[in-house]
Parts: structure tokens; C-alpha cells; sequence
């Protein structure tokens, strides 16, 4: 069992739900890999501050009285409004409160007056990509294709996927938020890792002070969230935010091939 499954599995695992085979997979993969097991552990902690942030405990039963999909807006990462169904990837609703604490506590939102974080947004949409969890509106290995299908989607300038040749195989395409700012996403993968591309309109920058500072102090940003490299750039018109757990080297050659399709805008 790799990374990818043994992290698909945490509900299961925490819940002491599933099958003995798949739990005796589950820990032989956490005896042997410590990036899963601090996986694991991180989210446990998270489940227990669920409880003391929204004073609930974490029962289905109190679900259908939180509206989680207004606590999530709040919080600054929703899908766009065409596809809001991605929200409910989670057949448990703990699991669903996971990611819920880990925009709200790590970022301090609605809890806290800290601005928005791109890196920690787009970390987190990023992870359930990984995880499988979230599948693109789009799917297709064909960068003509997915390059027409978000030309045809976003309301500002976009130039994607990054050419073959920069090592980024492309798999598909969709559209979210991110603080209420409209943002184009493209996933696929590197050295068969999965990358996600994540393309905002150069004047969404002022929503996020912190990005904004860095990216006035030099022209290319890097940055880890959790197991995530991150690399940050102005490309044309474009806010553009390369995320993976790749080395950032790889990501760099991903993000300087961008928009470099010689097509018209």
C-alpha cells in the first residue's frame, strides 16, 4: 500500500472501521513510512480541536445541524458555483470536519483576524487531489483540450497546461475559490507524483497580503506546506502557484513553462 491509499483510508483507520486486512495494511505502511504516521498523527490532533473550536463532538448524529458548506465559504476555499458537489468527497462527515479544521485552524479563519494564506489554500485543495478525493471537472491527457475547456471557462486571461517537455503530464482541469477570488486549476503529475497548477488573475494578488510582499521582494517565490513544495510567480496576467510533493526544483521548471503556448489570448 503506498502513501496515496494508506492517506484515502484515514477515515476508515480513525474510525476503526473497514475490514482486519485493511487495517493490518494500514499499519504495516505507518510502521515503515514516518511521513504517513506524522500524517496520521496531525490528523488526530485535528479531529480533537474540532471538538474544542466548535464545541460539538464528532458525531453523525449532529451533522444535519451545521452547515457545513457556509462554516467552508467562510473559511476561504470554496468550488466555484457550478460544481459544489467536490465539498462532500467524504461519505463521513469527520472527515469532512478534517479538512474543515484544517482551513480554520491552521489558517486562523473564521477563528482568528489572520489574512488569507495562498500557499495554505491551495495546499489544501491540493491534498484531496492527491488523495483522490477531489476528481477535475474536466478530464483528459490532452493539452489542446484542456487548454480550449478553461479558455472557455474562467472570466480572466489564462495560458495552460505547461508544455510536455517541462515533465508536467496533464490530466485534467477545473474551476474553484480561493478568498473569494476565482481561480483555474490543472492537475497531473511529475516524475508520476501529482501536481497541481493553480492560475488566479494577476490583480487577485491584493486578497492575499503575505504573497504579495514576497512575490515584491523577488520575482519567483518558494515555500513547504506540510509534505507540499510550493513555487509562486507573476506570469503575464497571471497569478500562478505550482504545488507537489516534488522537488522544488521540478515545480520551478513547471511554473517558467507556463503560458508559453503560442496561442492568442
Amino acid at each position: 500500500m503506498n502513501c496515496q491509499e494508506t492517506r484515502r483510508y484515514w477515515d476508515l483507520f480513525y474510525d476503526s472501521e473497514g475490514d482486519a486486512e485493511l487495517h493490518f495494511q494500514l499499519n504495516e505502511h505507518l510502521d515503515n513510512c514516518v511521513e504517513c504516521a506524522e500524517w496520521f498523527d496531525k490528523q488526530s490532533r485535528l479531529e480533537s480541536l474540532i471538538e474544542q473550536r466548535l464545541g460539538v463532538a464528532a458525531s453523525v448524529e449532529l451533522a444535519p445541524q451545521v452547515n457545513w458548506s457556509s462554516v467552508l465559504t467562510g473559511a476561504g476555499v470554496t468550488p466555484a458555483a457550478k460544481s459544489r458537489s467536490w465539498l462532500f468527497f467524504s461519505s463521513s462527515i469527520l472527515a469532512l470536519a478534517a479538512s474543515l479544521l484544517l482551513i480554520v485552524g491552521m489558517y486562523g479563519l473564521p477563528f482568528g483576524d489572520e489574512s488569507p494564506s495562498l500557499s495554505y489554500l491551495s495546499a489544501e485543495v491540493h491534498q484531496h487531489v492527491s488523495a483522490g478525493s477531489l476528481r477535475p471537472e474536466f478530464e483528459s491527457r490532452s493539452d489542446i483540450e484542456v487548454d480550449q475547456y478553461l479558455l472557455n471557462k474562467v472570466s480572466f486571461p489564462v495560458r495552460c497546461p505547461p508544455r510536455k517537455d517541462s515533465g508536467f503530464a496533464v490530466a485534467g482541469a477545473g474551476l474553484c475559490e480561493l478568498s473569494q477570488q476565482p481561480a483555474a486549476y490543472v492537475v497531473g503529475t511529475v516524475d508520476q507524483r501529482p501536481v497541481s497548477i493553480f492560475v488566479l488573475s494577476k490583480d487577485s494578488l491584493d486578497a492575499f497580503p503575505k504573497q504579495r510582499a514576497e512575490l515584491q521582494r523577488m520575482q519567483l517565490t518558494t515555500c513547504r506546506e506540510g509534505d507540499t513544495e510550493m513555487v509562486l510567480s507573476i506570469v503575464d496576467r497571471n497569478l500562478v502557484l505550482v504545488a507537489g510533493n516534488v522537488d522544488s526544483a521540478k515545480l520551478t521548471r513547471v511554473l517558467k513553462s507556463y503560458g508559453t503556448y503560442p496561442h492568442t489570448l
